[in-house]
């Protein structure tokens, strides 16, 4: 069935198509409101260069990795990882990142939480900078305080955003599925309609036998006592060819009845 055929079908069963597609939107509608939103919080950290330069403390970290945008992907590709995932999800943080600048311009990390609830997000969103600050700490140990690589906030999470895409994802695809699922049924419907229809038109048409058909009850004459014998034509016939001659009564009628024989 290729698509003006499709289009010539729901506009033969524009009734029952329409109540379908009625249906799908009012199941797509209880979809997207029974699908809660989700709300995101993101922190911006700048990598902050040591105070003093030592070759012999964790300063040298920045020299031995190149520069400080080397670093901050350390720390993301880190915390990223299935390993640190897995503890975070423990205690509740299970859809976050942690990025790098994309234009390698900024020696920054982005960290992103997305949680149900603003006041859920906002607090792991402040635990997982935490983490990121302690795993850059702890990369440096045992070094002087004046030779640490530090952070401070370029932006800080203090309000949650309302995020959608996932919810009108979800919302979409139902969507999507009803709809053909409704074209689907509207050929099935008519596909159903058309055999009862055909099966109507071969019951009226056994049932309209033509005279001297099977099935078909003929009256014969009179027998000698005066009682009246029907037999249907399944049973018996008239000779091909044989005139039965006038009829009883008749004048110049014979006053033998009719002959007549069974059927071959």
């Amino acid at each position: 069935m290729d698509f003006w055929q499709s289009l010539a079908l729901l506009g033969k069963r524009w009734v029952f198509f329409g109540a379908a597609l009625l249906l799908a939107v009012v199941v797509t509608a209880g979809v997207y409101h029974s699908v809660k939103p989700q709300y995101q919080a993101t922190s911006e950290l700048l990598l902050v260069p040591p105070t003093t330069s030592s070759t012999k403390t964790a300063s040298n970290f920045v020299n031995d990795y190149g520069n400080l945008n080397t670093v901050a992907s350390i720390v993301s590709y880190r915390e990223n990882s299935q390993q640190v995932a897995s503890q975070l999800k423990a205690i509740g943080i299970d859809n976050y990142t942690v990025s790098t600048d994309p234009t390698g311009a900024v020696p920054e990390l982005i960290i992103t939480v997305t949680a149900g609830t603003p006041s859920l997000v906002l607090s792991q969103n402040r635990t997982l900078t935490g983490e990121v600050v302690n795993v850059l700490l702890d990369m440096q140990a045992g070094a002087g305080p004046n030779t640490l690589i530090t952070t401070k906030f370029l932006e800080q999470a203090t309000q949650a955003t309302r995020d959608d895409k996932s919810r009108i994802r979800v919302v979409v695809a139902v969507g999507v599925v009803l709809v053909f699922l409704a074209v689907a049924l509207t050929a099935l419907y008519d596909s159903l309609m058309q055999r009862r229809t055909s099966a109507r038109k071969r019951e009226v048409k056994g049932s309209t036998l033509r005279p001297g058909e099977a099935g078909t009850e003929l009256e014969l004459p009179p027998l000698s006592d005066g009682r009246v014998s029907q037999k249907t034509t399944q049973d018996f016939g008239l000779r091909r060819g044989t005139d039965p001659g006038p009829s009883a009564g008749a004048p110049g009628a014979s006053s033998a009845p009719a002959q007549f024989y069974p059927k071959n």
